[in-house]
């Protein structure tokens, strides 16, 4: 603990610069709910920077625009809609949320997310065309832990990894979701050394591998070219690919938790708020282009984690929305509000399992 507040100490610009990252990132998700509700004739009561108590608000066309004393996100109020409360405020209100179609109500959950990944490509191509490191799709080792199963089969510091059990490598998460989830099975790697081929290599991944250092062993790093400032057509697509390589690796994330063996030292490979702000202190000092990027890359992440059908989110309540236009009746407001209320508690005590993760991990423990 004592190296994480001297971490903090030593980059005061770190909370700030996280604060208003997270707020514009949920800010422009909040917007999304906003711009679709009106478009759709829904009553929006409160567009909120923060979270109560409030410091101050305008009120416009009935709705109030505040800014609140808790700097950390914030959100949207919309008549009809409040995921905890068995009697929903407006009901029977042509302007309420519930009043309006299935779709309408879909449309509005999903415009978050949405937005998210607008907001993503935005920054992320906007870091290109400043310039910033692309990847090459080259993955390398760059360190190989003395009596691990990599330093046994012959794998070297400056290796580059091509295959594995014939499956081609351009990430790392490639070869550490793959060994994970073949922990104790021989594989097959093939390496590039000095321009020639090196292998095919038999490697058996340990099960219980010691702390910090994986099941082979080996410390990867992932080739990128040069700064380069982009033109704007190829600094979008690279703002794609980078959109796509990051969803695919939120989506590979279960099977590498499922694949991590009980009792594995070290902490899980997920990151909490306390993690991003490390993360953020630190890329800040790497120019705005590293910074933009790292705004892109947790907008995608909070886009897709908020689309996840789990109770709380976004992607729950669409779940119960398409649920009730399936079977043509709302499913009850007690059962729904319930469920809500469970996974938001849920939500919590992951939230404080991760940061915990995060402590030990910042702490190197």
């Amino acid at each position: 603990m004592g190296g994480l507040i001297q971490f903090f100490a030593q980059n005061p610009l770190a909370i700030p610069l996280f604060l208003v990252m997270f707020t514009l990132i949920i800010a422009v998700h909040e917007f999304g709910h906003y711009i679709t509700a009106r478009l759709l004739g829904m009553r929006v009561l409160e567009f909120a920077f923060g979270f109560p108590p409030r410091i101050v608000a305008i009120r416009r066309g009935g709705i109030d625009y505040s800014v609140n004393a808790i700097p950390f996100g914030g959100f949207v109020r919309i008549l009809g809609q409040d995921d905890f409360a068995i009697e929903q405020q407006g009901a029977g209100d042509p302007g309420s949320f519930t009043s309006k179609p299935w779709w309408a109500q879909a449309i509005v959950l999903a415009a978050g997310v949405t937005m998210n990944f607008v907001l993503a490509i935005v920054v992320l191509t906007a870091a290109f065309a400043i310039g910033t490191e692309a990847p090459t799709g080259v993955v390398r080792v760059e360190e190989v832990a003395a009596g691990s199963p990599a330093a046994a089969a012959g794998i070297q510091p400056g290796d580059i990894v091509r295959t594995i059990d014939g499956k081609e490598i351009t990430r790392t998460t490639d070869l550490q979701s793959y060994v994970y989830s073949h922990a104790g099975k021989e594989v097959t790697i093939v390496l590039g050394r000095g321009g020639q081929t090196i292998g095919p290599l038999k490697v058996v991944p340990r099960t219980q591998p010691p702390a910090d250092e994986g099941p082979i062993g080996v410390r990867l790093t992932e080739v990128t070219s040069p700064p380069t400032a982009l033109p704007l057509p190829q600094a979008f697509g690279q703002a794609v690919r980078l959109t796509g390589d990051v969803v695919t690796q939120i989506a590979d994330l279960p099977a590498q938790l499922f694949a991590r063996p009980a009792g594995q030292p070290g902490p899980p490979p997920v990151g909490g708020p306390i993690e991003i702000l490390r993360v953020t202190a630190l890329v800040s000092q790497a120019g705005l282009s590293a910074f933009l990027k790292l705004v892109g890359v947790i907008s995608v992440n909070l886009g897709v984690l908020n689309i996840v059908p789990f109770p709380g989110l976004d992607g729950g309540r669409l779940f119960f929305v398409l649920l009730s236009a399936a079977l043509r009746r709302r499913i009850s407001p007690q059962v729904e509000a319930a469920i809500h209320a469970v996974g938001f508690v849920l939500l919590l005590g992951l939230l404080v399992v991760v940061s915990v993760a995060d402590i030990r991990r910042a702490a190197g423990g």
